[in-house]
């Protein structure tokens, strides 16, 4: 089936887009998401349905479908689309936006194969219908009317070699784009911090980004995580951790506030993470916070402040399903 609304056409089918003509690269499970939007509205689809659906017999945490959704409203826009896509329903799930069902129509669907064997037989059955009847003279001027035939063969036939030679060079260019992104990343990961460790167990509940300039302060909180079977991966600045976040899936972050002369270099991640629509939940683990601190975090995307060990198991652990009787105090951080 496909849906055409504004400038684009969705192929449910296919799990193919387009804009105004031309193919859109987006990834099948975005392309999924809205196809089971669109055959539920206008129910609501809950999260559970979702993530069964689009992760089947796959463990994944909520906050990979509030990702996938928070990707999918980036793709339209940056394709251009100013208009609502997908309407969150807190507690419940996500729904088709009313405005842009409002605006879906169903479309035939076709292919260039079905142009390409369509094409002759239109073609041999005009050259049949115009052919002379009885005129010899006429019948030795026959090829004439083969060129032209040829001729409106190898036009048909364009439109299918253009759509390949399209996607090969698509595929070029994502292949160029994607090492250089590899090249430029490694040279902007540090080797003097601490090593990113790629290998993790294959039964770990989840991933924490830590970011702190001194990561040794943090030995004792990181190895209670890790003992419940939580991954954490450690960088040692602001660009390096927008980087990591780029790149990897994480299921939280925890920054300190100030990193060498940058005060304020917590709340400047926090910001730079929400400004780029990263919902991933945000801690700040300080040893001065205030009711007027934790107050602007809230206020800026941020999901809490904690000041002693214990507090942020209390905050961090149910984000895996852990009760907080599994946080264990400790003494406030250096």
């Amino acid at each position: 089936m496909q849906y055409r609304f504004d400038k684009y056409v969705l192929d449910t089918e296919h799990l193919y887009l387009t804009a105004g003509g031309e193919p859109v690269a987006a990834d099948a499970r975005q392309l999924q998401l809205l196809s089971l939007l669109i055959t539920g509205f206008p129910e609501c689809c809950e999260r559970a349905a979702l993530l069964e659906d689009l992760w089947p017999n796959t463990v994944v945490s909520h906050w990979s479908l509030g990702r996938l959704v928070s990707d999918t409203r980036k793709l339209f826009r940056e394709q251009g689309y100013e208009g609502p896509l997908i309407q969150t329903l807190h507690g419940r799930g996500y729904r088709l936006s009313p405005e842009l069902a409002e605006q879906l129509r169903e479309v035939r669907s076709s292919s260039p194969q079905q142009s390409e064997r369509d094409t002759p037989e239109t073609a041999g059955s005009d050259s049949d219908s115009n052919a002379p009847v009885g005129n010899p003279a006429a019948l030795d001027s026959a090829p004439a009317p083969d060129r032209t035939s040829s001729t409106s063969s190898f036009a048909a036939a364009r439109p299918a070699a253009y759509f390949w030679r399209l996607w090969i060079g698509m595929g070029l260019l994502v292949l160029v784009t994607a090492l250089l992104v590899y090249l430029i990343t490694a040279r902007r990961i540090p080797d003097d911090g601490a090593p990113l460790v790629i290998g993790e167990a294959p039964d770990v509940r989840g991933r924490i980004l830590w970011v702190d300039d001194n990561p040794d302060n943090n030995l004792a909180e990181r190895a209670h995580f890790e003992s419940l079977r939580i991954a954490v991966y450690l960088a040692t600045n602001t660009d390096d951790a927008l980087t990591l976040l780029s790149m990897y899936r994480y299921d939280a972050v925890i920054s300190d506030m100030g990193r060498g002369r940058e005060p304020l270099a917590g709340f400047k991640l926090m910001e730079r993470m929400r400004a780029r629509q990263d919902s991933t939940p945000y801690f700040l683990y300080t040893i001065m916070p205030s009711d007027s601190q934790r107050k602007l975090v809230r206020q800026r995307g941020g999901n809490g402040v904690a000041v002693a060990a214990d507090e942020l198991f209390g905050l961090v652990l149910p984000i895996f399903g852990l009760p907080e009787a599994n946080a264990k105090p400790s003494a406030p951080p250096p």
